[in-house]
């Protein structure tokens, strides 16, 4: 670079940086913000969550004997009704076989009937000593194993009416039915009993969620400080993925006794009505517990924290109309704003708006906001 051209540039640079500090020495207007203050208050506390639907019931439909698939009467994907007929199994082997053993269970009645004549008679032999003890026992013993055949014929027939009664396979559950396994005409059945369809039962449907060992145990400590009181069951509010609020509310049901030691979490679960099947085993939906009612607490608004990974901040503006970045502990959400538990009292400005731009130290101009969130806001995650 020319000798001229290094010493137009130093003089720009030299008089870039006088206008700077002649802007300093003037200094430049207070920033304007809106303020909003720390207020105390009297609600309902939830915690977030995230969970995944389960179905409250889910069956496999099985095959219990062998033979062709001869019927499917249902369509996949249905609703079906507890006890409604859904397959039906080759049956005629299975009646056949039960008629085998009716007859040899009248054959053994009839056995039955002689040898007992015959023990009767030799008995009254035997009382005229016309007839030995030998014959006499012999009678016994052949009247005995009769009865024992008897016994045997009966529960064969019991066995053979319920390996019929198998092939018509029925809904075990009301609930609805999934894709079917085996097609009809198939040989089902054998030494594994072939899974048909599944069943899953949708009314009432379950929502998981896992909350870890710290929430559990500062919830725990609350309810016994009083702080957190619940007049009933536990409510569970659930959002699904289109936005939309789930309209009924569920009621947590179920604590796991084990809290899993890779990620310090418990499985907890909550029934939720499901009259019209909204909701499907796998689906997401965003959750809000409410696990204290009338609990005093300070709010702030939402938007004026800052979260970090380090944590939570707000701008607090002192009397004397600085910025002071605050360090504070963010709790449960309430409608547009957040419980503060701690690192704020009650009646401190809070900068609401040009967040960005502030600083600590930094000189600004408060205006009070004419409205304050919690007035009409809608209670949504």
């Amino acid at each position: 670079m020319p000798w001229f051209a290094r010493t137009a540039t130093a003089l720009v640079l030299a008089a870039s940086l006088a206008a700077c500090r002649g802007s300093e020495s003037t200094g430049a207007p207070p920033l304007p913000v809106t303020t909003v203050a720390a207020r105390s208050a009297t609600v309902p506390v939830f915690i977030e969550h995230t969970g995944t639907a389960e179905a409250s019931s889910t069956i496999e439909v099985r095959a219990r004997v062998r033979g062709v698939l001869e019927q499917v009467l249902f369509k996949e994907g249905a609703d079906v009704a507890k006890d409604q007929l859904l397959f039906v199994i080759e049956q005629k082997p299975y009646q056949a076989a039960l008629s085998k053993a009716k007859a040899d269970s009248e054959r053994a009645r009839a056995a039955l009937e002689r040898a007992e004549a015959d023990f009767k008679r030799t008995s009254a032999l035997a009382k005229r000593e016309v007839s030995s003890q030998s014959e006499l026992d012999h009678a016994r013993a052949a009247r005995d194993e009769a009865a024992a055949s008897v016994s045997s014929a009966k529960a064969a027939v019991e066995q053979a009416e319920i390996d019929l009664s198998y092939t018509e396979i029925r809904a075990p559950i009301a609930g609805r039915a999934g894709k079917v396994q085996r097609d009809q005409g198939n040989l089902v059945g054998g030494t594994e009993e072939t899974v048909l369809t599944t069943i899953v039962q949708l009314d009432p449907i379950y929502i998981y969620w896992s909350p870890s060992e710290r929430q559990r145990l500062e919830v725990l400590r609350l309810r016994k400080e009083g702080v957190y009181v619940q007049r009933s069951e536990i409510e569970v509010h659930a959002w699904l993925a289109d936005g939309s609020e789930f309209p009924a509310v569920g009621h947590l049901d179920f604590v796991d006794n084990t809290v899993d030691p890779n990620a310090g979490t418990l499985r907890v679960r909550a029934a939720f009505p499901n009259h019209d099947e909204t909701l499907l085993p796998g689906q997401y939906a965003k959750l809000r517990i409410l696990v204290g009612r009338d609990v005093p607490v300070l709010l702030v608004p939402a938007s004026a924290i800052i979260e970090e990974q380090g944590g939570s901040t707000v701008f607090v503006v002192t009397p004397a109309d600085v910025i002071e970045p605050r360090a504070v502990r963010a709790g449960a959400v309430h409608e547009q704003e957040r419980v503060i538990d701690s690192g704020l009292t009650a009646g401190e400005r809070i900068a609401v708006d040009n967040l960005g731009k502030l600083r600590p130290g930094m000189k600004v101009t408060p205006t009070a906001s004419d409205s304050t969130p919690h007035a009409d806001a809608a209670a949504q995650p």
